[in-house]
């Protein structure tokens, strides 16, 4: 078999994570109306129907679902009713590009590079949903921290004590900065989800990976934040969701 060469496999890497990009964008559209729809007749046609313009309802045709390069050639707009189509699908698509290559660039094609692969696709639903409804899903969350503990049993990434460790005090620390908070201010500063994020991170890179995931994710968020209140785009009350700092940490 012709093995590739690091050109090749970083081409290859960078198609498939479009398509990867695609099906994130899908997912992370469908996921929190499928769970606020739970049990309704909405939830068969959100979860089951196909791609449509969320303008027109209009059913996009298979050639209108390439990813990226359907969005470049439309002009980023509807084939049927000319209405703009959210940049969010290119964005997406291209940013899972990029991991997919980054991971391919870094691992090559072993199994600590399937397993990185995976944990980058979930990372990357999650901070979108987060992004986009300021909502980690435990659906996602559990299984990447499951996923971590498992593939570390091999001492893939960390040890498993390590990574046992890494759960535990990931989640202990921001559940107590979430109650001295509270109990401070009276009001929530962030949600379990993101307990349950740092949890899942600490069961993938250990517990000594701890300290920097914390400071990188809460200068970055203090950063952010403060030029939002600079370019007045929000104040000290607007919301903002931590899971995507976490995640660049």
């Amino acid at each position: 078999m012709t093995t590739l060469s690091l050109t090749q496999l970083l081409i290859f890497s960078g198609f498939l994570g479009l398509i990867f990009g695609s099906f994130i964008s899908m997912l992370s559209w469908r996921l929190p109306r499928i769970m606020e729809h739970d049990g309704s007749e909405q939830l068969k046609i959100i979860s089951m129907g196909g791609s449509k313009c969320p303008q027109c309802d209009s059913e996009l045709p298979w050639y209108r679902l390439i990813p990226l390069f359907s969005w470049l050639a439309s002009r980023g707009k509807c084939h049927h009713c000319q209405v703009n189509i959210s940049a969010r699908y290119p964005l997406i698509e291209l940013t899972t590009a990029i991991g997919t290559i980054l991971v391919a660039w870094q691992f090559g094609l072993t199994p600590m590079g399937y397993m990185a692969l995976v944990f980058t696709l979930i990372l990357i639903t999650i901070c979108v949903i987060d992004f986009e409804h300021q909502l980690i899903l435990d659906n996602l969350s559990l299984p990447l921290l499951w996923l971590g503990l498992l593939v570390n049993t091999q001492s893939v990434f960390t040890t498993p004590t390590e990574a046992i460790w890494g759960a535990a005090i990931g989640y202990m620390i921001l559940w107590l900065v979430f109650h001295a908070f509270k109990l401070i201010t009276g009001k929530e500063g962030m949600g379990y989800g993101d307990f349950k994020l740092l949890a899942a991170l600490g069961a993938w890179f250990g517990f000594v990976a701890l300290p920097q995931i914390i400071l990188i994710a809460a200068l970055s968020s203090i950063l952010v934040a403060l030029i939002g209140i600079a370019l007045k785009k929000r104040n000290v009350n607007t919301p903002m969701p931590f899971g995507p700092f976490l995640a660049i940490g």
